[in-house]
């Protein structure tokens, strides 16, 4: 069915279940804040911060009451998670594809009961999901990992790299071919016999997401754990798992950097005591220059997060079109996909200019490890890579130009040109 997209308000929690989720959350996003430096520097991949948000129904967010969550509607669980990313960014990466697969779950049509309340009953239980979707040297849009029926079990056998969050999961989502030649997606538990995790993601920023290597080895598959046909991962066909829902995600993690630079400028220029024979004033704090690039990022932040909220809502409406198994007009689509792209352009740069400028505010004492304002350029300088923007700046001139649809699925391997 094809259909311009109605109005669709969502459910949304109520103020008080608000306030409770913020009460239960900041000390565990602080904790988290306070670690990070020290866990960035030591480069090795520690699980107490995602057992700390698990335990405190940080996966939870959007899970329905009925199953254990706190149905928060997605506006008002991005907060969350740009706090999260405020606090660590490599943290918030990691849950990328917790958060995706969630919304997957949350926007499948009646018809797929069976799969959506076994997922969300896993889900509001605190699992967490992972990612193996991603391969090195494959041919554009096809995957050497398989699927095989053998002796009346689904067999899995494969290798994925990029595999974000995996080394934190207890289940990974996994896109393959199938026994018809066919993308198929399933999910495994990540500690099945012959799933090997290795930690060998060599990125100078985005460190801890555990996004290395992902081997699969005659890894024996259940046919409840296998996508029902249509819903596959990065298939472009529904919102949920196309580019513009994967993005965002990216895109309220830059916004969190950002905010995360500005406060921890804010703090240093606070904490210094000594300052220039050329400055404006006898204490940094109140040198007028100083106040005032603190003013100008401080402003770019709070405009890429006004960027950033206008789009929760219209992806709110792309998913509930999916769950009532409609097709969206393809005009609606493009505008959605358009309107990410267009953040992109603008969230990334201004992102890294933050946390390049930061370092303005201060003399040699500002690129000191212990203070590790670097880790926020390395990891939005790794992040703003994954989607090269060049790519999607063409794509948008493309579209404004020409009328052609923005891309909407994204793959990694030879080209197909």
């Amino acid at each position: 069915m094809t259909q311009t997209i109605l109005s669709a308000p969502g459910h949304a929690a109520d103020q008080a279940t608000l306030e409770r989720l913020w009460g239960t959350l900041t000390p565990v996003f602080d904790d988290i804040f306070s670690t990070a430096p020290s866990r960035d520097a030591a480069g090795d991949l520690d699980s107490s911060p995602i057992e700390q948000l698990v335990a405190a129904g940080f996966t939870r967010l959007r899970i329905p009451e009925s199953f254990g969550g706190f149905g928060l509607s997605l506006p008002q669980a991005y907060e969350f998670f740009v706090a999260l990313a405020a606090s660590d960014s490599n943290i918030a990466q990691a849950l990328r594809a917790h958060w995706s697969f969630t919304e997957d779950v949350l926007s499948r049509t009646k018809d797929q009961h069976e799969f959506t309340n076994r997922w969300l009953s896993r889900l509001g239980s605190g699992i967490v999901v992972g990612n193996a979707i991603t391969e090195r040297g494959n041919h554009h849009g096809q995957s050497t990992t398989r699927l095989q029926r053998t002796g009346g079990q689904w067999v899995l056998n494969g290798a994925k790299y990029y595999s974000t969050g995996t080394g934190y999961a207890d289940w990974i989502a996994v896109a393959a071919i199938g026994d018809d030649e066919q993308p198929v997606s399933l999910l495994v538990p990540a500690d099945a016999p012959g799933v090997e995790v290795v930690d060998d993601w060599d990125g100078f920023g985005q460190r801890l997401t555990a996004s290395g290597t992902t081997r699969f080895r005659h890894v024996a598959v259940d046919d409840d754990d296998v996508f029902p046909a249509g819903y596959g991962l990065e298939s472009g066909e529904r919102t949920a798992y196309g580019q513009a829902a994967w993005q965002t995600v990216h895109l309220a993690t830059l916004v969190g950097i950002a905010k995360a630079v500005v406060r921890d400028g804010a703090q240093y220029v606070q904490s210094r005591t000594r300052t220039f024979s050329h400055g404006a004033a006898d204490v940094v704090a109140n040198d007028p220059q100083v106040l005032q690039l603190v003013g100008e990022l401080d402003a770019k932040a709070a405009g890429i997060n006004t960027i950033f909220r206008a789009i929760p809502p219209v992806l709110v409406e792309h998913f509930a079109a999916d769950a009532r198994g409609e097709r969206p007009a393809a005009t609606a689509i493009d505008a959605l996909y358009a309107q990410v792209y267009q953040a992109q352009q603008i969230i990334a740069p201004v992102t890294l200019e933050i946390a390049t400028k930061i370092f303005e505010l201060g003399g040699a004492s500002a690129t000191s490890q212990s203070r590790a304002l670097d880790r926020h350029w390395r990891n939005a300088r790794v992040l703003a890579s994954h989607n090269p923007l060049i790519y999607r700046a063409r794509i948008l001139g493309d579209y404004l130009v020409n009328g052609v649809s923005p891309e909407r699925k994204y793959t990694v391997g030879r080209a197909n040109i």
